[in-house]
C-alpha cells in the first residue's frame, strides 16, 4: 500500500467515528466528540520510536486493530478493469495465426527433440491453421461483473495437526456459479490491461442473494473435504474408542468384585452411555470458517469479428481480464473447438469439418463437392486427378502411371510389365498382348518381334 492509500484509509476511518484530525510536526492529533483528551498517531516510525506514539504503517499494531474494526462492517473491495491502449490488441493475443507454444506449460524432449504440451484443462489460446488474420472489427460492449467470496477454512481435530485451506467462489451477477476465473499473477502482469478502483456500490439486497449462495457452495465442498480430512483417521478413532470401552469394563469390573454396597448397575449404565458418547464427540472434527475478502470486479464483454485472408469471419466474444480461452463455435456442426482451419470456400470451420484434398493438399470445408478416390479413399478435386484410359475412372496423380508405348496415363490396377523388358517400362494392360504358347505377356515392339 501507498502512503497516500494509507492516509486515506486513515482519514475515512476517523471521520465514519466523528473525529477531527490535525497534523502538526507530523504527530497526529484526533479529537472525538465524547473524549476531551486528543489521541495521537504518526505516519513516521521514527517519531514514533522516539515519543512512544502508536504507528500507522503496514503491519503496526494500531493500523492492524483499525483493519479488524473494519472488517467487522465487512471487507470490499472493488476494481475495474479497462484496456490500457486498443482493445484489438487483447483481442489478438488470444489468437494465434502461427505454429507457438504456451510458455507456463510444460516441455518433454524426444530423440532431441523439444515438445511442448499444454496441461491446462484447455488450451491458452486458439490456433488458426491455413488462414492469416487482416483485421478485427469490435462491436457491442456490454459491462459485466463477477463476485468473489474469499474464506479461510481450518480443520481442528486432536488425532492431526490443524490443517488451513483458503476456498474461493465465484458468482456472476445472476448467483450463478461462474466458470471463468480471473488468474491474479497473469491479470496484474498483463501490459495491456489496466487497473482502477471502482466506488460503484452492491446492492443489500444482491449482497444478500451472492451470499447465500455463496454459504450453500461453501457447505457441500466442507462436507466433501471434512470426509477426505477424516478419512486417515477413522482406524485410529475406533482404536481409541475401544480401548476406552474397555478401560471402563474394566473398572465396573473392578468395582463389582469389591462388593462395594452403593455400586449401582443402573447408574453405572448410563454413566457409560454417557462417558462413552462424550469420548467419540471429542474425536469429531471442528471447523472454523471466516470469509477474509469479498471482491467485485467489473469488466466488459466485447463482440468482435477477425477477418481471415480467406474472407472467412471468426466470430466470438471477449470478457477482459479472463484468464480462460475464447470460445468459437464452428459454423457448419455448431460445436465449440480451440483450433480450426481457414478453407477455400471462405470458411473457418473446425477439424471435423474440413476436407482436404490428396492431390493438392488445398483445405476445403464438407460443405464443397469433392470426388472420392475410391483406392485411397481420399478426396481429391473434382476437375483434378486423372481419368484412367482402361477403366475411365477418375484417380489421384498419387495413383498414375504412364504406358511407355503411348504414355497414356493409367491407374495403379491396370498396368504391368512385359515379360521381356522386364520392370523397366510400365505398359497399359490394353497395349500388352498375351501369347498362349509360351504364356507371356508382350509390348507392342516384342509383339511384332515374335510375329515377324
Amino acid at each position: 500500500m501507498s502512503k497516500t492509500n494509507i492516509e486515506n484509509l486513515f482519514e475515512t476511518y476517523i471521520k465514519t467515528k466523528n473525529g477531527k484530525i490535525t497534523l502538526k510536526n507530523n504527530i497526529i492529533n484526533v479529537t472525538y466528540p465524547n473524549k476531551q483528551e486528543p489521541e495521537k498517531y504518526t505516519y513516521s516510525p521514527f517519531i514514533g520510536r522516539e515519543q512512544k506514539i502508536p504507528l500507522i504503517s503496514p503491519g503496526s499494531p494500531a493500523f492492524q486493530q483499525i483493519l479488524r474494526e473494519c472488517q467487522k462492517n465487512g471487507i470490499t473491495c472493488q476494481i475495474r478493469l479497462n484496456p490500457k491502449e486498443n482493445i484489438e490488441t487483447n483481442i489478438k493475443q488470444y489468437f494465434k495465426d502461427t505454429k507457438t507454444v504456451c510458455i507456463d506449460c510444460d516441455k518433454i524432449t524426444i530423440e532431441q527433440k523439444t515438445i511442448n504440451i499444454c496441461t491446462k484443462q484447455k488450451n491458452c489460446y486458439h490456433q488458426i491453421n491455413n488462414g492469416k488474420i487482416v483485421q478485427i472489427k469490435t462491436g457491442k460492449q456490454e459491462a459485466i461483473r463477477y463476485f468473489q467470496f474469499h474464506y479461510t477454512v481450518t480443520f481442528h481435530n486432536k488425532l492431526r495437526p490443524k490443517n488451513e485451506e483458503i476456498i474461493t467462489i465465484w458468482l456472476d451477477e445472476n448467483a450463478n456459479v461462474s466458470e471463468t476465473h480471473f488468474d491474479n499473477c497473469n491479470s496484474i502482469t498483463d501490459k495491456n490491461i489496466l487497473f482502477s478502483e471502482d466506488k460503484s456500490k452492491v446492492k443489500p439486497g444482491l449482497f444478500d442473494q451472492l451470499k447465500e449462495t455463496a454459504d450453500k457452495l461453501l457447505q457441500n465442498l466442507i462436507c466433501e473435504k471434512v470426509a477426505l480430512f477424516n478419512l486417515p483417521l477413522n482406524r485410529e478413532k475406533n482404536f481409541r474408542l475401544r480401548a476406552f470401552e474397555k478401560r471402563l469394563k474394566q473398572e465396573r469390573r473392578e468395582q463389582i468384585l469389591s462388593h462395594k454396597r452403593d455400586f449401582d448397575p443402573l447408574k453405572w449404565q448410563n454413566n457409560y452411555q454417557t462417558l462413552l458418547k462424550k469420548e467419540e464427540e471429542s474425536y469429531l472434527t471442528n471447523i472454523s470458517i471466516k470469509l477474509v475478502n469479498f471482491l467485485v470486479i467489473n469488466t466488459y464483454k466485447i463482440k468482435f469479428d477477425l477477418i481471415l485472408n480467406n474472407n472467412a469471419l471468426i466470430h466470438s466474444t471477449l470478457t477482459l481480464g479472463l484468464n480462460q480461452p475464447i470460445e468459437v463455435t464452428c459454423p457448419i456442426c455448431k460445436k465449440k473447438f480451440a483450433e480450426g482451419y481457414a478453407t477455400q470456400d471462405s470458411l473457418y470451420v473446425c477439424k471435423n469439418c474440413i476436407k482436404q484434398s490428396i492431390d493438392s493438399n488445398k483445405i476445403y470445408s464438407k460443405k464443397v463437392n469433392l470426388s472420392l478416390d475410391n483406392l485411397l479413399n481420399e478426396y481429391i478435386e473434382q476437375d483434378t486427378g486423372f481419368i484412367c484410359t482402361v477403366c475411365r475412372k477418375r484417380y489421384s496423380h498419387l495413383l498414375e502411371f504412364k504406358c511407355s508405348h503411348d504414355n497414356s496415363s493409367i491407374c495403379i490396377q491396370h498396368y504391368d510389365f512385359c515379360d521381356i523388358c522386364g520392370n523397366e517400362k510400365t505398359y497399359s494392360k490394353d497395349n500388352l498382348t498375351y501369347t498362349n504358347e509360351f504364356k507371356h505377356q508382350l509390348c507392342p515392339k516384342h509383339t511384332k518381334k515374335i510375329q515377324i
